[in-house]
Parts: C-alpha cells; structure tokens; sequence
C-alpha cells in the first residue's frame, strides 16, 4: 500500500511540473533553502547549545577528538546540559580514564555519558572518584530509572576502583540510592575504599595510583584533616586529589582537584600536604567565596583554573555575593592568573543556560606539525578568559594585572 501511495504520488508530482514548471520551480527552490536553513540551524546553533548531545562524541573546534585522546594525559570538564553548577571531569591517560564526580543531577547523567562514549570507547573506567555526597556531585552515579534498568555510571560502566567520601554530614535520600549503586558496583567486581583507606594504605588501597606503565602520571590522595571528623559542612569532606605528571630532565606538572573544600579544610590542606605550584586547578566550590582561599592559593599559584559552575545563576535563592562564581572568588585567583575557564552560563532571558566555554579539556602533547609536546587547551564553545565574556564585563569587576 505505502508503494502505490508514493508512485500515485511521484505521478501526481510530475504532472504538476509538466503542467506549471515556474510553480514546481519555485516550490523546489524554496524546499532546498528550507533544508540548508534547517541544517544551518542544527549545526551552528542547536549542536553548539546541546554539547555532546546524543551522538556520544563532542564537537571539536580547531583541533579532533583522536588529537585529544592520544595525547599523553587530557582533562576533560564536562559542561552539564542542564541549567545548575556541579562537577564531572574526566582525565585520560591512554587507555586509563579517571572520573571525578558525575553532576549536576540525575537528568544530565545522559550527557556525562554520550561525553565519555568519545573518549572512553572500551566501556571501562579503572577509577572513579566521589569527591563527597552532595548530589550536584553524585546524581549521574545513579541516573534515572527506566523499566526496572538504571542509566548511571556505576551502573552502565565497569568501574576497576572507587575511591569515594568517608563521611556524610545527612544521609540524603539521592546518597542512600548512590550507596545502592556502590553496592552494585561492588557485586561486579569494583573495589571501594575511602580517601582515608587511600591516604594510609589500608585494605588494599594505595596513596598513589600510576595510571601509565612508565609510571609518569600519578593519582595522588592527598590528607584532609575531614577523612577522620566530622564537619558540619559537607563540602569538607571532599576527596582531594593531586594528579602529576613527570616530564623528565626535573621537570614536571601538577593539577590540583578539591571537590567543594571550604576555608577551613584548604587551611588544613595546606597544613597537611606538601602542595606544588599547579598548572591547573579546578576551583572549588564552583567558584564560591568561601573557597579557593589566599592560603591555598599561595601554596599553588595556578597558571590555569577551570570553573564548572552555571555562571549568574542564582540556583539557591543566595545573595548576589554569593553568586557563582563569586566577586571574592575572581578576587584572590586575580593575583595568580587571568586565565580562567567556566563551563556554562545562565540565560537570564530564555531563563536556561547556555555554553560559556563549554566543555574545557587540558591537554598535554602535539599537533602533526609541532616538534615539542606541551600542555594545549580546547574548548568546545570558545576559549575566551573569563574576565573577558561579556557576561563579566556586566556582572563582576577584575582587580588583577
């Protein structure tokens, strides 16, 4: 039926073009500017506002994805499809991935995961970290459920090892079913420790993972002073990490991870750890005022900071001070650099987010016509510093050089 329906109708379409051909003309043209505009559409503005989208592999602007996933080591921060801040970033080291945190909330695990289908084509991930149980930071462990199946990581991926909070300030409904994806996990075969289990070595856990067989790039848990206490702040509890990289002749680079630590635990970080100067340093707390303290800061001095906040959006009813990320924030980072990267922003008239950077990936190797490896950076929106969106220039003021 549908074969006679479509020749009765080819027919029909060829009679109309014998008949009026300037009509059937004319309707042609305008059905072909019609597709070219649909396709202009799609490729120009939807897949710039939908990163990753369903295709499981991230647009590359001026470089491809096998560039960045052969270099010797790649960061990725995964900017969220959805309008609120929270954390997931990915690194790469050969066929080793490593992710931390899987925000912002249920809805984006989708995201997360056509993100990681480009780079982590083997479905395994030898290690994922849970910095700590707020769910902007857990919510795409667990996913949605859907017919009786569940689409988060923990549950879609074979995870090798997790390495996950030691305390919990309130045992939210969202960290009793990440707990149940942890226990999932487990039944497969992953192995759970602590970052205090990390940090002394105990029960099978290290302080230091290589994550190459040259053993030139370290996972390193770091000691907070909140492994062993309780904080009446739950960001505290964050796993901190320092991941550093051996470039030979005495050289190398660092890239400092904290979760959500607050002034006081950055006060005991730096009291605790021997803290390099850092190449890159993810901000913590989304670029809150009561992070990315002076004291860290000096211990540190970033060269690269990477914000995995929605920029001017007001997702918890805060004072405008409070605002990620925070005048305060830009404040005590200006001394050190200006260039710092955020993953999404607020838009204010359709009330949703769109890319301010985008997906922000660190890099370290070279291009086809490059002699030298370094430390390269991609982004999928564009590369523009922080303190010079426009987004800045309207809503904060930069006090640095």
């Amino acid at each position: 039926m549908a074969k006679k329906n479509s020749k009765k109708a080819a027919r029909a379409a060829e009679k109309v073009a014998k008949k009026h051909p300037k009509l059937f003309t004319f309707l042609l043209v305008i059905l072909v500017i019609a597709l070219i505009a649909a396709a202009c559409y799609y490729f120009f503005v939807y897949r710039k506002q939908h990163q990753g989208g369903s295709g499981g592999s991230p647009e590359v602007v001026g470089g491809n994805v096998t560039e960045i996933a052969s270099a010797d080591l790649s960061i990725h921060f995964i900017a969220p499809a959805v309008k609120a801040s929270g954390d997931s970033a990915l690194i790469k080291v050969g066929n080793t991935e490593v992710l931390i945190d899987a925000g912002p909330n249920k809805t984006n695990t989708t995201e997360i995961a056509d993100y990681l289908g480009a780079y982590c084509t083997d479905g395994v991930l030898e290690y994922v970290i849970a910095t700590h149980s707020d769910s902007d930071h857990i919510a795409g462990f667990v996913g949605s459920s859907s017919g009786g199946k569940r689409n988060g990581i923990l549950y879609t991926y074979n995870v090798g090892t997790i390495i996950q909070f030691d305390q919990v300030t309130e045992e939210t409904s969202l960290y009793r079913e990440y707990c149940d994806a942890v226990e999932y996990a487990k039944e497969q075969g992953t192995a759970v420790y602590t970052g205090l289990q990390c940090w002394n070595g105990s029960d099978g856990a290290q302080r230091t993972y290589y994550l190459d067989e040259a053993q030139t790039i370290s996972m390193n848990i770091l000691y907070n002073y909140y492994y062993e206490h309780v904080s009446p702040d739950n960001n505290n509890h964050s796993v901190c990490m320092l991941l550093s990289q051996d470039l030979g002749d005495g050289q190398s680079n660092h890239y400092l991870f904290t979760g959500d630590l607050e002034e006081d635990g950055e006060k005991r970080l730096v009291e605790n750890n021997e803290l390099p100067k850092v190449e890159l340093y993810k901000a913590g707390h989304h670029g809150s005022k009561t992070s990315s303290t002076s004291e860290l800061l000096e211990a540190i001095q970033p060269k690269y900071v990477a914000v995995c906040c929605c920029a001017g959006y007001n997702q918890y009813g805060a004072a405008e001070e409070n605002v990620f990320p925070t005048q305060a924030f830009c404040d005590r980072i200006a001394p050190y650099t200006d260039k710092v990267y955020v993953t999404i922003m607020w838009d204010e008239a359709a009330d949703s987010y769109k890319s301010m950077n985008g997906d922000i990936v660190f890099y370290y190797g070279k291009s086809e016509n490059e002699t030298e490896k370094s430390l390269k950076l991609w982004c999928s929106e564009n590369s523009t510093v922080l303190k010079d969106t426009e987004w800045f220039k309207q809503n904060r003021t930069w006090n640095g050089a």
